[in-house]
C-alpha cells in the first residue's frame, strides 16, 4: 500500500538560518511521502533565495506583510489541499525533530484514527522539560488557555500520562500538529481576521472539538521548540508599548483575539470572572 501524502506547512519571515536548519532536518526524514510548503511573508534576508538554492524540492508560497501566522498558514494549507494531500502537518520553522518524526506521527494517527494529532513540545535548550502537551481551558482565571504540563519534566510525569500513546486535548499549539485533510474541509481554515497570529491554532482545534472531531496529543513524539521567555515579553513601559500589547496582532494579549476566544468558547457565567482575572493580571504587570 502507498503511504499517505503528508504536506508540512511552514510559515516564515526573515528567519533564514532557522528555516534552513529546519529544512535540513526535514530533508533527512525517513518518511517517503512528504512534501514541504514554506510560506514566506515577504522576507528581506535572503530566505527564499537560500531555500531555492539549497532545497529546490521545497515549494515556496508567497505571503504578504499582513498575513501573520494564520494567514500564512492558510495559504500553505490551501496549496496542500489543492495538490491532494492526505495530511497537513503544521509546524514552525524553528522546530527541531528526529529523522523518524513524520513516520511516527503518521503511524500513531492511523493506529488511533486521529483526525488531529499534536506532538509533545519540549524546550530545545532543555530536552525533557515540557513546554506543552496540548492546551486546556481554565475559565475564570487569567490563563484561560493553559499549556498542559508546562515546565514539567517528562521523566516525572504520572505514568498514566507518560505511557499513554494518545491523550485527549481541548486545544493545542500549532507546532507539530498532524491534521487529516477532511477536517479542514469540514470546519474551514484558521481565523485570520480575528486571530491573525496568537491563539488561532487553539481556536481552530476548539472549533473542531465543538463539531465533534476529537483532538489528541501524543506524549511519546517530541518537537523541540526553540523558545525563550523574551519572545513573549511585552513592552509595557510606554504608551506605544501598551498599544502594541493590546492592539498589535503579534501580541499574545491582542484584544480582538482574546475577545473572540471568550465570546465563542467561554461559558457565559464565566466571562465576567475571566475578564476580571485578566484585568488583575494587567494591573500586576511591570514595565
Amino acid at each position: 500500500m502507498s503511504l499517505p501524502l503528508v504536506t508540512a506547512v511552514v510559515p516564515t519571515r526573515n528567519r533564514r538560518e532557522l528555516s534552513l536548519r529546519f529544512l535540513e532536518r526535514m530533508a533527512a526524514q525517513s518518511y517517503g511521502a512528504l512534501r514541504i510548503v514554506v510560506v514566506d511573508a515577504n522576507s528581506s534576508d535572503g530566505t527564499v533565495a537560500a531555500i531555492r538554492q539549497q532545497h529546490p524540492q521545497v515549494t515556496v508560497v508567497a505571503a504578504g506583510d499582513r498575513d501573520f501566522w494564520a494567514g500564512a498558514t492558510n495559504r500553505g494549507v490551501r496549496q496542500a489541499l489543492a495538490a491532494g494531500t492526505d495530511y497537513v502537518l503544521t509546524i514552525n520553522d524553528d522546530a527541531v525533530v528526529s529523522a523518524d518524526y513524520v513516520a511516527r506521527m503518521v503511524a500513531v494517527a492511523q493506529q488511533h484514527s486521529c483526525a488531529i494529532l499534536g506532538s509533545r513540545i519540549d524546550l530545545l535548550g532543555e530536552p525533557g522539560r515540557i513546554w506543552a502537551l496540548g492546551t486546556s481551558t481554565d475559565w475564570g482565571t487569567e490563563r484561560f488557555l493553559r499549556l498542559a504540563y508546562q515546565d514539567e519534566l517528562a521523566s516525572q510525569l504520572d505514568p498514566a500520562v507518560a505511557q499513554a500513546e494518545v491523550l485527549e486535548a481541548e486545544a493545542m499549539p500549532g507546532n507539530g500538529v498532524l491534521i487529516r485533510q477532511d477536517v479542514f474541509r469540514r470546519i474551514g481554515l484558521y481565523d485570520a481576521v480575528w486571530l491573525p497570529h496568537y491563539h488561532a491554532d487553539s481556536e481552530w482545534v476548539m472549533r473542531a472539538v465543538r463539531r465533534g472531531i476529537a483532538a489528541k496529543v501524543t506524549p511519546a513524539i517530541v518537537v523541540l521548540n526553540d523558545f525563550g521567555a523574551a519572545q513573549k515579553r511585552l513592552p509595557l513601559g510606554s504608551l506605544r508599548g501598551l498599544l502594541f500589547t493590546f492592539f498589535h496582532p503579534k501580541s499574545h494579549l491582542y484584544l480582538p483575539a482574546v475577545a473572540a476566544i471568550l465570546w465563542r468558547y467561554c461559558p457565559p457565567a464565566q466571562r465576567g470572572p475571566t475578564l476580571r482575572a485578566l484585568g488583575g493580571r494587567f494591573l500586576r504587570m511591570k514595565p
